[in-house]
């Protein structure tokens, strides 16, 4: 019972969710000691296969930077030989390297800086996961087939020959014998040939259903509205056939939440709601569905599952005019059934349009680049503007707030964070869930450097009992209710540096979320932040190339 409290304790500091739909790069901004660091890194889709990292040093003076993968079963000690991570020749301060992840599972890149601050690490967690099954090219494989056969054929010819024409003497026609030695020679041989070959085609089918059992496969989820005591609640009911052996008892608390559920009005993108929804049971998770307009939603819903395991679940949900409220109150006002405090929902205009479709006293005009725009408490968010976005490029999309008639502000914390961001594409198929410090697991990060420091004679992989684990978390979470807004926060910030602004902006609060698009179309960006208790959020537009 003392380790599964250790362990809930650990995953409570966790802050920052590695979620993500179509946006498979891990970011890290931070520190590695005394270094400030950029890091990025690009997971393989098959494994084995090479992650590739790019490096960016912000400070001191650099000797060598050296990489390695660290996985939560091995440990340090059990490391692979590192690799030097070499610099750019295009990016100044920028080292990029490879490193092979040969095993799937939670796993971490370790970077080790060492320069004129000393020697320093940095542990960026990732999970190592199968997520595409290469297919060979036609040409290729039906080249590799001819030359396959003209092999077969030339290896029998040759047993058949080293018993005929071999054993015969130079000019001497080959005797009936020895004919038929080179024929059964041939024969034999052509049998052994396609028994191997048969051996070799099963082996190889065998390891193909091998590798498509364990690549990764998202949980499937149903989602819909039902009305309990006339009041509309949102229900998410994960399909156990997706489960598998994959155990949702093992769920761990990401910033004080099991699951962060995003809802965004399809097409028009008008409509935003960030939930917390409650555990029922150990598949079922309901919250209070706030007054969002009727129509076709996407679904988002992030969580953490040991050893530091990222999953997002991905639904539609058809919210009926009967389902919705006739008039858009706040959410503050509604806090009715299975409602969480930290919920929150917004109506603004839909994707690169000024005109809105919906009236509503709360509503939120959605900003562009370099446009101030008013957030709800009528203090004003401007997107400081970038370039020309590009797919592929890593940007620091920087957002600055500023109180009304031009007053000083300062942002609060919100779920242990000074903002979130969640970046959705037009389509649906892009979508990530983004904090000021990227967008890597820090549950993950926080369980691999314990194990690291674990001495490998003290550490078990085995799991508590699922039951006991549960109860543990739901234990916790209860306990997590019963604190201040300033209990938690000290909680959620111990050991977390947040900069809420800087010598440019003395008179408003800024906040940055590094992102990199991972293909051209049109984007919408929510961020959200919190000022004097209330939690604010601003919408904006970008269009990548």
């Amino acid at each position: 019972m003392k380790i599964v409290l250790l362990t809930c304790l650990c995953f409570f500091f966790s802050y920052v969710a590695n979620a993500h739909i179509g946006s498979p790069g891990i970011i890290y901004e931070g520190w590695a000691g005394k270094y400030k660091v950029l890091i990025n890194i690009m997971p393989p889709d098959v494994i084995p296969g090479v992650a590739k990292a790019s490096v960016i040093i912000e400070t001191g003076e650099i000797q060598k930077i050296m990489l390695f993968p660290v996985y939560w079963y091995a440990g340090e000690k059990g490391a692979p030989k590192v690799d030097e991570a070499l610099p750019s020749p295009t990016m100044p301060n920028t080292y990029e390297g490879a490193v092979w992840l040969m095993e799937q599972g939670t796993t971490s890149i370790a970077v080790e800086i060492e320069g004129s601050l000393g020697k320093e690490k940095v542990i960026v967690p990732m999970v190592a996961v199968s997520t595409a099954k290469k297919e060979m090219d036609a040409t290729l494989g039906w080249t590799l087939a001819g030359l396959g056969f003209l092999l077969f054929v030339m290896m029998v010819t040759i047993i058949g020959a080293s018993m005929s024409d071999g054993l015969s003497k130079p000019n001497h026609a080959l005797s009936e014998k020895l004919k038929r030695k080179r024929l059964i020679g041939m024969a034999v041989a052509g049998a052994v040939f396609c028994v191997v070959l048969w051996g070799g085609k099963s082996w190889w089918d065998s390891e193909s259903d091998q590798y498509k059992r364990f690549m990764y496969q998202p949980y499937e989820a149903s989602s819909k509205v039902k009305m309990i005591d006339n009041q509309p609640i949102f229900e998410l009911k994960i399909d156990s056939n997706s489960v598998k052996n994959r155990w949702l008892s093992f769920l761990v608390p990401d910033h004080g939440k099991l699951m962060h559920l995003f809802l965004v009005r399809a097409g028009t993108m008008d409509a935003f709601a960030h939930l917390h929804p409650v555990r029922k049971d150990t598949l079922t998770f309901e919250s209070a569905l706030p007054p969002l307009p009727a129509g076709k939603y996407l679904v988002y819903a992030d969580m953490v599952r040991f050893p530091g395991q990222p999953h997002t679940i991905a639904d539609t949900l058809e919210i009926l005019d009967n389902q919705s409220a006739v008039q858009l109150i706040s959410s503050e006002t509604s806090k009715g059934r299975a409602s969480d405090a930290d919920d929150t929902y917004v109506i603004t205009n839909p994707l690169n349009s000024q005109k809105p479709t919906l009236v509503s006293a709360e509503m939120t005009i959605c900003g562009s680049p370099g446009v101030k725009t008013y957030l709800q408490d009528s203090s004003t968010v401007i997107w400081e503007e970038n370039p020309k976005l590009e797919a592929g490029k890593l940007y620091p999309l920087k957002f600055s707030i500023q109180a009304p008639d031009a007053q000083p502000t300062q942002l609060e914390p919100y779920l242990g964070m000074m903002g979130h961001a969640a970046v959705v594409k037009d389509d649906g198929t892009v979508y990530i869930h983004l904090h000021p410090t990227g967008n890597y697991s820090a549950a993950a990060q926080q369980i691999l450097q314990t194990r690291i420091n674990t001495d490998d004679s003290k550490f078990t992989r085995q799991f508590p009992k699922n039951q006991v684990f549960k109860d543990s978390i739901d234990q916790l979470l209860a306990s997590m209710d019963k604190m201040s807004e300033t209990q938690k926060n000290e909680y959620f910030m111990a050991g977390m540096n947040h900069a809420t602004g800087d010598s440019t902006h003395q008179d408003h609060a800024s906040v940055s979320f590094p992102y990199t698009f991972p293909k051209a179309g049109n984007y919408r960006i929510w961020i959200q932040v919190k000022r004097k208790g209330r939690i604010l959020t601003g919408a904006f537009d970008a269009k990548v190339d």
